[in-house]
């Protein structure tokens, strides 16, 4: 062996290579220092080649240190880097007696391709159709279609579950909310200042600014009545979701309602999230994107936007308290260091996205199906006309009474799931256990909600929009474990109750007071199938044409 690395230094470059996979980068995380890793090797490399360039007399072995050896060191390197990375991956790796696509085990790049129309939901379906209730998806990771896996990692109590959040959830370094953050205690200590901004005293405040967004998007409709145009409800909805929450966050709404068109603000986030949807697998890349001068500058001017509405907002405090009030609150002075307004900065956007796309992807679905079933709309009609109160005089609490209606909400949410592919997380060193099943440690496991959720061993004709079974059929219910489409627990969804306020709202007030169809020649299967998974669920427009009830 001496005399192999003496006489040929690139075999010595090859081991290293081998020797850097499993000695370093095969423990821990390093999806946070791609950035490190990338400028310590173009250092080494660039050193080299320097030192190559100004002397004549060194020697590697029995060889000349010159440029073109300095080049082919370094790609021995990171052959034998690469080259163990995937043997190891294939035939070595914990998860290699879990079946799934052979090109999944090898990297994350074969997500990526899955996702490259933003499907990706849908695609995870098929694969468990094919491999089984656990697939391996990836090299570390584990998709779970398995009610028992719902139990163990998103558990109904309040604690945190064994599983703790995966690396995805890195994505926004250096910037950490409640939503990202992975330290279960910095967690539980915002939580505790986001119920504030969410308890019953709160909403009840927040109630008459969220009704009327709710009165102008119905002015919105009258006025597309009146020009005898359809109404894209699918841009709409959203316009009314993130005014909405545009309103709670900063004390003003986006005004999009009014003005029919896209913030900055609103544009910047849903391109985030389409990045996000395709590239989310390869969770080092954002990191280092945020870092990489010229390539992070619409990032930066996204920051110094959200910055500058923190800074307009403390200036301008509403005159009733809004979510935002809660947060400062509860940041208090830690808000006038570089760390705290960071995390402040996430938590803005938070409010705003956690609150929105969700919402108006909801209300499209809502609609879509409502219009595809008439004969919901008449029973909800009826259940509304119980209330015997004018619409104008309904308030939150007379509908959460109505069974009829949440029921109609909760079978949409079963159908289109508002986060389809589920969360990430990432098993501790003691591993995990599924039913007869141990997940090795360190293993990212995910629940496909979408795929749980359509399937007939856990409700009857799973394909179909059947409200009552959430009520007088029960029975098509076979397992209702798995549906909890604002998760659970102590990650569950702070903002549950104001989404259902506002679905409850704009869903009778549309209801009571229109009649709606589609266009001539609407194409209902291209509007299911053209949903996409940018994390959140969107929606493919939904033209809608809209006329006073007749009935």
């Amino acid at each position: 062996m001496d005399n192999i690395l003496h006489w040929n230094p690139q075999w010595a470059a090859l081991i290293s290579g081998v020797v850097v996979h499993h000695g370093l980068f095969r423990r821990g995380e390093w999806h946070c220092s791609a950035n490190s890793i990338i400028l310590t090797y173009s250092t080494v490399f660039a050193s080299a080649l320097l030192l190559a360039s100004l002397t004549s007399d060194l020697f590697v072995g029995t060889h000349p240190l010159t440029p073109p050896l300095v080049t082919k060191l370094h790609l021995c390197h990171f052959a034998g880097l690469f080259s163990s990375v995937l043997v190891y991956r294939a035939f070595f790796h914990r998860l290699r007696r879990f079946p799934g696509p052979r090109l999944a085990r090898l990297g994350s790049l074969y997500a990526v391709v899955l996702a490259h129309d933003l499907g990706i939901f849908r695609r995870y379906r098929k694969v468990h159709q094919q491999y089984g209730d656990l697939v391996r998806v990836g090299p570390s990771e584990l998709s779970i279609a398995d009610p028992e896996a719902v139990k163990v990692i998103h558990p109904l109590h309040g604690q945190h579950a064994t599983p703790k959040k995966g690396p995805w959830y890195d994505q926004p370094y250096p910037r950490f909310s409640l939503q990202t953050t992975r330290d279960d205690q910095e967690h539980a200590r915002l939580r505790r200042i986001w119920d504030k901004a969410f308890n019953t005293k709160a909403l009840r405040e927040y109630s008459p600014r969220v009704r009327q967004h709710a009165i102008r998007l119905h002015e919105v409709i009258e006025q597309s009545i009146n020009n005898s145009q359809p109404l894209d409800v699918t841009q709409w909805f959203n316009y009314y979701s993130f005014d909405v929450m545009g309103d709670l966050a900063f004390g003003k709404s986006f005004n999009m309602l009014a003005g029919g068109g896209d913030h900055y603000f609103v544009s910047m986030i849903h391109e985030n999230m389409r990045y996000v949807g395709h590239l989310g697998p390869l969770v080092w890349l954002f990191p280092l994107f945020s870092r990489i001068p010229v390539l992070n500058w619409e990032i930066l001017r996204f920051w110094r936007f959200v910055a500058g509405q923190i800074a307009e907002r403390r200036k301008n405090p509403p005159s009733s308290p809004d979510v935002f009030h809660w947060i400062l609150e509860g940041y208090g002075d830690s808000i006038n260091t570089p760390k705290g307004m960071l995390a402040l900065e996430a938590e803005a956007e938070l409010v705003i996205v956690a609150g929105s796309d969700t919402t108006a992807a909801t209300l499209t679905n809502t609609t879509f199906e409502l219009i595809r079933n008439p004969g919901q709309v008449t029973k909800l009609r009826a259940e509304l006309n119980s209330l015997n109160k004018d619409i104008a005089d309904v308030t939150p609490e007379d509908l959460v009474k109505l069974p009829h209606l949440n029921a109609i909400i909760n079978e949409t949410l079963r159908l289109y799931p508002p986060v389809p592919s589920g969360v990430q997380r990432k098993t501790v060193p003691e591993g995990l256990r599924i039913g007869e099943t141990l997940i090795p440690p360190e293993t990212i496991v995910q629940v496909p909600f979408y795929t749980l959720l359509r399937d007939e061993r856990y409700f009857a004709h799973p394909e179909e929009f059947i409200p009552e079974r959430w009520t007088s059929r029960p029975d098509l219910i076979h397992d209702s474990s798995v549906f909890i489409p604002f998760s659970a627990g102590a990650y569950s969804c702070v903002g549950k109750q104001l989404a259902l306020m506002e679905l409850r709202w704009v869903l009778t007030t549309v209801v009571s007071q229109f009649d709606m169809e589609f266009l001539p020649g609407f194409d209902q299967q291209a509007f299911i199938d053209g949903s996409e998974d940018t994390f959140t669920l969107v929606c493919e427009p939904l033209p809608v044409r809209f006329s006073k009830r007749k009935v």
